[in-house]
């Protein structure tokens, strides 16, 4: 007797992402906001996380199989060329030089962290599990998110001291504008 292929499970067009049209493994662990397509902590709910499920779904509408799908993520990444293969294999430090050097590597690195992770939620809500590599990414790329881009992140959002209190010297050594451009409700 021959070996049944699996019917991947695929979002129909009308219903959008869903529970109903999703592998029942999925769906018994997914957390409700899982389902958002626009919350950018779900793992399809960024337009990165959106594009590479919308990718899965192409390769498993068009007979791809589950063998196939770390080549066909592999291939969508280099498509689109954003983050060097080498930062994946860099130091701490050497990353967050990479992240330094350009205002743009931080959402390129956050395209491909949640490319990696819609990827292995991707098959495991079209197929029921995760391919070792695909899980090996998502592994990586939350490793990447936790221990180097969420404190480089911190880090560049501090508020800077200095600056702060420098302008607010500057705003304040300003004279006075004429009586007739003052407002009102600051006249003592």
């Amino acid at each position: 007797m021959a070996r049944q292929t699996p019917v991947p499970y695929l979002d129909r067009d009308d219903d959008g992402l869903s529970p109903a049209t999703s592998h029942p493994a999925y769906v018994a662990v997914a957390p409700d906001w899982f389902w958002s397509e626009d919350d950018p902590r779900a793992p399809f709910g960024t337009d990165d996380g959106h594009d590479t499920l919308s990718t899965l779904h192409e390769h498993f509408a068009q007979g791809g199989t589950d063998a196939h799908v770390p080549g066909c993520i592999a291939a969508l990444i280099v498509d689109w060329g954003l983050v060097p293969e080498a930062v994946w294999d860099s130091s701490q430090e050497e990353i967050v030089a990479w992240l330094d050097a350009h205002a743009d590597n931080a959402r390129f690195l956050h395209g491909e962290i949640d490319a990696y992770i819609a990827a292995a939620c991707g098959q495991f809500k079209i197929s029921g599990w995760i391919h070792p590599t695909l899980r090996f990414w998502a592994e990586r790329a939350l490793m990447m998110l936790e221990h180097v881009l969420a404190p480089w992140e911190l880090a560049a959002s501090a508020v800077d001291e200095e600056q702060l209190a420098v302008t607010r010297a500057v705003i304040a050594a300003a004279p006075e504008p004429p009586k007739a451009m003052q407002l009102a409700q600051y006249r003592l």
